[in-house]
């Protein structure tokens, strides 16, 4: 019988059907997509210096090294102020660029490479923050292969950027590797995020649902270090300077100062609609205050280290009202998890072609961000969906988990 005869229920339940196992999308292929992908975006970025001569390459990095230099010489109060942007504009010329905005700690993460030529330190900035990314979410897909997790679209926006999201993304994949077994190691990746506190918002309601005292305890100390070793070595003056830097940073963020269309939030995604800022931040409040509310629900049952960092990254994406696109590739930390998850028990219903359009989804939220379309936060719900669905089946398989036989909500079932 051809297509056109087919009753329509029937129609349709085949081409459910396609989307519900897509045994299509198998490994391989998944990886050859991949590898064609990452292909044509290294040829796009060696293209760069004739498509597009005036886009200045490792902008936001060069924010980190002149306020690295400043450091350096004595001068870290100078990093929050005039100076470091008028050194912004020594070197790539007249034009609007990203103040450092930064808690001092984070001058020790770029102070390794400010003794070198701009253009050298934003190439071992990229290399180092990169290989450090590769090496832990080859770890989390348990040693398959990288090539996806490399030639996914936000990790070259964030190597363009010069952006330090690629280490941000380490850090919160190492924590998901040693929460279970070296809490103190998880807990002092996490406490590393005193440098860019934002991504780790939600780290302390996690770390304490969870039971995860060792962690919490590590993390607190390591972020109390941090605060006092900057504190020493810059002097309270780079305090100064970056307390005095907030409201800048309000008006800059808050005010659409990049463009809205660069932030992935649901705030910036009402105000990229029109919406006023009341209404935005009204809307940003009530999404991260029910999603935070279904985080501390679901790690409260402990479902072990990994599954508690995914939901971690996936809530705070979107809780963050200014989450840069390039910060997206922090997302690669649940995706990896959802895949190697569902690859050593199984595929969930509709998961497989779930994932794989929202791996390929940059496509289609950076250009209707840019024509005034916000589908990002869509997307980053659609992925904390998939990784509470997950951690939930996880927990209801787990003969030892009781929490399908006291009322709490059904098991999930992959048939």
């Amino acid at each position: 019988m051809s297509a056109e005869n087919l009753p329509a229920t029937t129609l349709t339940s085949r081409c459910m059907g396609i989307f519900r196992e897509a045994h299509w999308l198998t490994q391989d292929r998944a990886t050859a997509f991949a590898r064609v992908l990452l292909v044509v975006s290294i040829g796009f970025i060696a293209t760069i210096p004739w498509t597009v001569p005036t886009m200045n390459v490792g902008h936001d990095f060069a924010a980190f090294w002149t306020s690295a230099r400043f450091a350096i010489h004595g001068r870290p109060g100078d990093a929050y102020g005039e100076a470091e942007r008028a050194a912004l504009v020594s070197l790539f010329g007249p034009g609007q660029y990203p103040p450092f905005f930064y808690p001092p700690p984070a001058l020790f993460l770029c102070l390794p490479f400010a003794p070198v030529p701009f253009a050298t330190a934003a190439a071992l900035w990229i290399a180092a923050s990169g290989a450090a990314y590769a090496t832990v979410i080859r770890a989390v897909l348990k040693g398959r292969s990288i090539v996806p997790a490399i030639a996914f679209p936000a990790v070259a926006v964030c190597a363009l950027f010069g952006q330090n999201s690629l280490f941000s993304a380490a850090l919160l994949g190492g924590s998901a590797l040693t929460l279970d077994r070296y809490p103190v190691v998880a807990g002092v990746l996490i406490g590393t995020f005193v440098y860019k506190p934002q991504l780790a918002l939600l780290a302390p309601l996690v770390l304490i649902a969870a039971r995860r005292w060792r962690a919490f305890a590590a993390a607190s100390a390591t972020a109390l270090l941090l605060i006092a070793a900057a504190t020493i070595v810059f002097g309270v003056d780079s305090w100064s300077g970056f307390i005095g830097s907030l409201p800048a940073a309000a008006a800059w963020n808050g005010g659409g100062a990049p463009g809205f269309d660069k932030f992935a939030s649901p705030y910036a995604a009402i105000r990229l609609a029109g919406g006023s800022p009341e209404l935005a931040w009204l809307v940003q409040c009530v999404t991260a205050a029910a999603a935070a509310a279904a985080l501390v629900f679901t790690v409260s049952r402990r479902p072990g280290g990994a599954a508690e960092m995914a939901l971690l990254v996936s809530t705070t994406a979107l809780c963050v009202p200014f989450l840069g696109n390039y910060d997206m590739v922090i997302l690669a930390v649940p995706g990896a998890w959802l895949i190697s998850e569902a690859i050593g028990k199984g595929w969930l219903p509709y998961e497989r072609a779930a994932l794989a359009a929202l791996y390929v989804s940059p496509f289609i939220t950076i250009p209707a961000s840019s024509n005034g379309v916000p589908l990002a936060p869509v997307a980053i719900m659609a992925l904390m969906v998939l990784v509470v669905r997950r951690t939930w089946y996880s927990l209801c398989s787990s003969i030892e988990d009781q929490s399908c036989n006291a009322g709490r909500p059904q098991c999930a079932n992959p048939e």
